[in-house]
């Protein structure tokens, strides 16, 4: 189901047919039937499913479960054709082909699920990185204060947990209201990204949490280790399927629920110091 909604994603994305166009060394990334018109230029074509005709000129090119058709105006430098045809006309150029030819239906299949699979895995890795990077970059950012929420939560992980709850069904309730209207839905908008930026910051500090609980805290005393070990525990276990994704929820969240605990409490103090004053 993933990989059809990939497919159906990049479907919606992208016309199935390209345009004739001047510009070069432009990718393009089709599950339709595409055509490089000649005198059209572009940089690397992958095609999912359908045929693919050129006529003009292109780098490398990838068409998996479908037919190459190359015109006698066509140059291209590099053809993968995987369970298809590639039928070159006199006068096409092609430096490099490699073309493997499956009869078998189920190979076919096989041949785009992997692919299919194999994008899903990248996209996957490269978002672990990226989450990483960030929470351990906010971790090491806030060492100097973490340690307020980080108190809070190690006192009632539950708690956290159940006010994330209450806050993201407030938030998702303010939004559909606001976005009812034309006027609301920039404000809604800011309500989703702020709760987002809240979360984040929030995960952060669950990260640390987790990170001492794995390692132990004499051994990392440093936030941001700490933060590295417990982001790396996340982001190794939400790539298990179901159990992962509601253990990303679950600590999502807690995170949720440690922000808005820690906003409510220096809210209370400011509030008290104002009074004293």
């Amino acid at each position: 189901m993933a990989v059809i909604a990939a497919l159906v994603a990049l479907s919606l994305a992208a016309p199935a047919v390209a345009q004739a166009s001047a510009v070069s060394n432009q990718g393009l990334i089709r599950t339709g039937a595409t055509d490089v018109l000649p005198g059209q230029s572009v940089g690397d074509i992958i095609v999912v499913g359908h045929d693919l005709t050129i006529g003009g000129t292109a780098d490398h090119v990838l068409v998996v479960n479908g037919n190459v058709d190359l015109l006698p105006s066509a140059r291209v430098d590099t053809v993968i054709d995987l369970g298809g045809e590639v039928r070159t006309l006199p006068g096409a150029t092609v430096h490099k082909l490699l073309h493997a030819t499956l009869g078998n239906p189920f190979w076919s299949g096989a041949i785009v699920a992997g692919l299919g699979a194999l994008l899903m895995w990248m996209g996957m890795l490269a978002a672990g990185i990226v989450l990483t990077a960030i929470l351990t970059v906010i971790a090491a950012a806030l060492r100097e204060s973490i340690e307020v929420p980080l108190a809070e939560l190690e006192k009632s992980a539950r708690r956290a947990g159940l006010s994330g709850v209450f806050v993201t069904l407030a938030v998702l309730a303010l939004s559909g209201l606001l976005a009812a209207t034309l006027v609301g839905i920039p404000v809604a908008v800011v309500c989703l990204a702020l709760y987002a930026v809240g979360a984040i910051v929030g995960l952060s500090v669950v990260s640390v949490w987790l990170g001492r609980m794995i390692a132990g805290r004499d051994r990392v005393r440093d936030v941001w280790k700490a933060a590295l070990a417990g982001v790396s525990f996340i982001v190794a276990f939400s790539s298990i399927p179901i159990i992962g994704q509601i253990l990303f929820l679950v600590l999502w969240l807690a995170g949720v629920g440690v922000t808005a605990e820690w906003l409510w409490r220096w809210r209370h103090r400011r509030k008290a110091s104002g009074a004293r004053t």
